[in-house]
Order: C-alpha cells, then structure tokens, then sequence
C-alpha cells in the first residue's frame, strides 16, 4: 500500500440523497458499500462503492443523542459511531435491516461514555480502530472536537472501561490543526490520520506520538467531516454539506 497522497484532481460527488449534515464515512470491505451518517437526523446510508446508488436507508432508534457524527466499520457486520455527548455505540447491523435500535440495554448494543466535553457541541467528531494482531479485540481511538482538542483511547472490551490521552496533542497539534474532526487508522503504516476541518489539513501520527506528516486539503469542499480508505485504498472523505471527495492513490 502506497504512503498517504492527496493528488489533485479529485472526484467530487453531491449527494443529492443526503442533501445536509453529511458527517462521517467508513467503508464496508465485505458488503462493498460505504456507509455514511448524518448529524442531528438519526439516519445512517448504505451506498454503492460509485455513490450512484443508495442502497439503503438506516433509521438508528433511541439515541440518548442523535448528534451522531462518524461511523466506523469493525467487520462482521459490527458498527461503531460517536456522538457529541461524548458516547461510543458499538452494535450488530444486519444487512436487510433498515431501523436498529441503539438505546442503552437494546440486545447487542455497547454504549461506552468517555469523559464528557466541556462545550455544547464541542464533543466526539471522530472515531477509529485499531485492530489486535493477536486476533483479539483491538483499540479504539475518539477524537474531541475542541475545547479542549483531545485523543481519547480504550480497549473493545466488556466489563470496566478504562479510557486513557496516550498522544500530546497539546504538544503535536497547537498551531497546526485548528480543531479535529476525524481520524483514521492505517492498517500499512500502524499510524493513525487525524483530520481538521477548521484547518483542512491532515496529520500523520504515529501511536506514540511521533508526527510523519502534516498534508494539506485541496480546497475542494468547504468543512471536511469525516474520512476513510476506499477499496482501492484510495482516500475518501465527507464534508457538509453532502459532499464526498475522492483522492487518488499514488501509483
């Protein structure tokens, strides 16, 4: 897998389904789709992987929080998304079904609540995983949006949670990313990629905290969401309003 680019040009597609509140994307290796969630409207999208088609429409029933803003992939029909109110949602999405219920106690659900923000709609923006080599169940990394700007980690696990800040972000990020909106882990490297839609601009970060890169977005959408790598690896990110942007890998 070729390093991390962002060669211009790139594909821009409206998605005229969605139409506002585009928020986060992860792609779905085993069904070939991309699913996509809205803030603030309670719905997740399943498309096709040329965005010509939607090819279903998810309701997610009984949040405590319906400001949902990424989604994340974990395989075996399993699904992770965040919310402004600092919550994690683990659950099971079938592929027929088209309303789950997310509520705290519905069969298959985990809710983690990670420390809570300090602002209204200052929250988590961005949720990744990292998986176990083992075999086990691996990592998840949070971000939170601003005020503060903070990496948030803990193991998928049942029982006790035990949430920890293993990266400076003060320290990597001050002056460099204005916020944080997103992030991705790549499995080729083993370093995670944190976006910024104040500042479009992505950070290559190593899980110790060692930064390999700062890349700038091409001004192709105005409020970068959420990101993800596409079946061709290549990378693929959101921004509101119902954007999607497709860059290229580098041959």
């Amino acid at each position: 897998m070729a390093p991390v680019t962002l060669n211009a040009p790139a594909r821009v597609i409206a998605l005229n389904d969605i139409k506002f509140n585009l928020s986060g994307i992860t792609f779905n290796a085993d069904s070939d789709t991309y699913f996509l969630i809205q803030n603030n409207t309670g719905f997740i999208y399943e498309y096709d992987r040329n965005f010509s088609t939607v090819v279903r429409k998810i309701n997610m029933r009984h949040l405590s929080d319906d400001d949902t803003e990424d989604i994340i992939f974990l395989g075996n029909e399993q699904f992770a998304i965040v919310t402004e109110s600092n919550q994690v949602i683990v659950f099971k999405l079938g592929s027929e079904v088209t309303s789950v219920d997310l509520g705290e106690g519905a069969p298959g659900v985990q809710v983690f609540q990670l420390p809570a923000p300090r602002k209204n709609n200052k929250g988590l923006e961005g949720i990744c995983y990292a998986p176990s080599k083992a075999g086990a169940n691996g990592v998840f990394y949070a971000t939170q949006e601003d005020n503060p700007k903070r990496v948030y980690s803990f193991p998928w696990a049942n029982g006790e949670l035990k949430v920890t800040e293993p990266l400076p972000v003060d320290k990597i990020m001050k002056h460099r990313l204005g916020d944080l909106s997103g992030c991705l882990y790549n499995p080729a490297t083993g370093r995670l990629l944190f976006l910024s839609h104040e500042s479009s601009r992505i950070m290559d970060v190593a899980r110790n905290g060692a930064v390999s890169a700062l890349l700038d977005i091409p001004a192709h959408a105005e409020q970068y969401e959420g990101l993800t790598f596409g079946p061709q690896q290549e990378l693929v990110l959101v921004s509101e309003p119902n954007l999607v942007v497709i860059f290229e890998r580098a041959k």
